[in-house]
């Protein structure tokens, strides 16, 4: 009698169901059913399927022990085992005998060596026009990376001569001149020829000078002052270039430096 024939009698014989033994063993009742049909240990692996079989065994208080020694692996199917074969040989082509001369040790060592050469020589024979085709460099004229430009240096304007102010002057009036100081410089004022005045002027100071026909004034710094002609303000690039002036009543001109 199978196992399973035997788990099923010994259960029918109890007058237990299987669902009433998976509730009392925790087996699922598709475990029981292969037990009892002799086909758990094609579903699951040989360790599991002992388990449940003695576990089951055990309830049904029948001997484990003989149930096991009848569970076996499942067989390999006749087909497959005539497929495999009992033995793999594989065919005898050819079987080569050289008879080689009897040399010494040291012969046969330059012998290796000399055939070791040539074979590496005939390998660079054939292999070194391909190596080197890989590597070649393009042939033609060197490609161009980057052109150089030369820049020119810009032409340097010249600078702006200094243009004379708009000014109304009447020959029959005297030249007055008014400064004032927006910060601390040095002046010197000559009028019709005689020094008027040569001093440093304070932050916010105020000086006016007289002449009749020709007033020259010489300024450190230029453009820290404001400058007036018989009320009328002298543009500031008329003082810009040095700070020399040549005041008369055709118009403000550059002081020379040698006056």
């Amino acid at each position: 009698m199978t196992i399973g024939a035997q788990l099923k009698a010994a259960r029918v014989e109890r007058h237990l169901s299987c669902d009433e033994v998976s509730r009392a063993t925790k087996i699922q009742p598709w475990v029981l059913e292969a037990l009892e049909s002799d086909r758990l240990q094609e579903q699951m692996s040989p360790i599991y399927a002992k388990g449940f079989l003695i576990s089951y065994a055990r309830f049904l208080h029948l001997d484990p022990a003989p149930l096991l020694v009848q569970l076996q692996p499942p067989s390999q199917e006749p087909e497959m085992q005539e497929l495999l074969p009992s033995a793999v040989s594989l065919p005898k082509v050819f079987s080569l005998k050289l008879k080689l001369p009897h040399l010494p040790p040291i012969a046969w060592r330059k012998v290796s060596r000399a055939m070791v050469v040539a074979t590496a020589a005939v390998a660079m024979v054939f292999l070194a026009p391909r190596i080197f085709a890989k590597f070649s460099l393009p042939t033609g004229s060197t490609p161009k990376l980057a052109s150089v430009t030369t820049l020119k240096e810009p032409k340097k304007e010249p600078k702006p001569e200094v243009s004379q102010p708009t000014l109304t002057l009447l020959s029959t009036q005297p030249l007055e001149l008014s400064i004032e100081a927006n910060r601390t410089t040095w002046v010197r004022v000559r009028g019709d020829g005689k020094l008027l005045t040569q001093q440093r002027l304070e932050r916010g100071a105020k000086e006016r000078w007289v002449a009749k026909k020709r007033l020259e004034l010489v300024v450190a710094k230029p453009s820290l002052v404001s400058l007036t002609l018989n009320g009328q303000p002298i543009n500031a690039q008329a003082i810009s270039h040095n700070g020399r002036l040549l005041i008369t009543h055709h118009g403000i001109t550059q002081l020379p430096e040698k006056e």
